[in-house]
C-alpha cells in the first residue's frame, strides 16, 4: 500500500530546492505518487533565475510564466528521467499559495527545503517551510541539505 498518494514539492531554483525535488522524486517513485513541482512567484519580488529582481518585475505574466516553466523544465523535468510530474505555477505570499495548493489539489505530503531563495536573499527555515509545516493539512517534509555541501 502506498503510503503517499499525491507529493507536492516546492520549488524556488535554490540548491536546497535541489535536495528537496530529489527526495520527493524517490517517494513519489516508491509509493508511484502523482507528483506535483510548484514555484510560487511572490508578487514584489519575482525571482527568474539569471534576472534581477527589477527585470522580472517588467516581464509581463505570460513572459515571466514562460521564463519560469522553461526554467522548471530544465532544472526539475528533465530528472525525473521520464517519471510523470506536473509543474504547477502559482503568483503570491509563498506560504499562503503553497497552503492553497494542498488544499485545492489534495496533497497528503508536501516536500520543501529548509532554506530557499527569495527577492531580497536568503529565507530561512522560520519564514515559508516554517508556516507551511505549522498549517499544512498534511504531513510535511522539510529538507536540508547535507552538511557537507
Amino acid at each position: 500500500m502506498a503510503l503517499y498518494k499525491h507529493i507536492v514539492c516546492c520549488l524556488d531554483f535554490s540548491d536546497q530546492a535541489l535536495e528537496a525535488f530529489d527526495t520527493a522524486l524517490g517517494l513519489a517513485r516508491d509509493n508511484q505518487s502523482r507528483l506535483t513541482l510548484l514555484h510560487v512567484v511572490h508578487s514584489g519580488a519575482p525571482v527568474v533565475p539569471g534576472e534581477k529582481p527589477r527585470a522580472a518585475r517588467r516581464l509581463s505574466k505570460e513572459e515571466l510564466k514562460e521564463r519560469l516553466g522553461k526554467e522548471m523544465q530544465e532544472r526539475y523535468l528533465e530528472r525525473t528521467g521520464g517519471y510523470p510530474a506536473v509543474v504547477r505555477l502559482r503568483r503570491g505570499l509563498p506560504s499562503i499559495e503553497i497552503l492553497d495548493e494542498l488544499n485545492e489539489f489534495g496533497a497528503d505530503l508536501v516536500v520543501m527545503g529548509a532554506e530557499g531563495l527569495s527577492g531580497v536573499g536568503l529565507v530561512l527555515l522560520g519564514s515559508t517551510a516554517e508556516r507551511v509545516s505549522r498549517r499544512a493539512s498534511c504531513a510535511c517534509l522539510i529538507v536540508r541539505r547535507p552538511v557537507s555541501q
